[in-house]
């Protein structure tokens, strides 16, 4: 019975180190991301790290500042998305994310109700930000922005 509890305390320990290591490449990844963003980096930051604390949530962002000319490719490929010149990434005021909980992930693909079920989108209305799961003409849950004020 004694070796069934220390394989089971190993088995444990072992999914503790591999959440640990993917939370760590995860962080990782969105540092590159958010090193990117310029004047807004640490209101982007506060948001992740409050998402992280209040949700059972990890942030895992999937684009933040993108050039005019990726705008470009982006809009060619589908032209509901922003047109060159005038999406907040191009600007370093837009984050994309996906959420990674309990239940697996959640996508640009997830309805809004299943988005304000995480909380996140309310937290980030608490702060400032302009949730792309409220536009009118477009399914965008996955994008933040930070308001243009001039």
């Amino acid at each position: 019975m004694k070796i069934i509890v220390k394989i089971c305390l190993i088995l444990v320990a072992i999914g503790s180190l591999s959440t640990l290591f993917v939370r760590l490449t995860i962080d990782q990844k969105n540092a590159l991301k958010l090193k990117d963003m310029g004047k807004n980096q640490q209101q982007f930051e506060r948001l992740i790290e409050r998402i992280h604390n209040e949700t059972p949530y990890v942030v895992y962002i999937t684009s933040g500042y993108r050039s005019t000319a990726k705008q470009t490719v982006l809009y060619e490929q589908n032209p509901n998305n922003a047109r060159p010149g005038t999406s907040p990434h191009e600007f370093k005021r837009a984050l994309d994310i996906n959420l990674i909980g309990p239940n697996g992930w959640i996508k640009k693909a997830d309805s809004k109700d299943t988005w304000l079920k995480t909380g996140v989108p309310q937290i980030a209305s608490e702060m400032g930000f302009r949730w792309g799961g409220n536009f009118k003409s477009y399914h965008d849950p996955v994008h933040f922005d930070v308001p243009n004020k001039g």
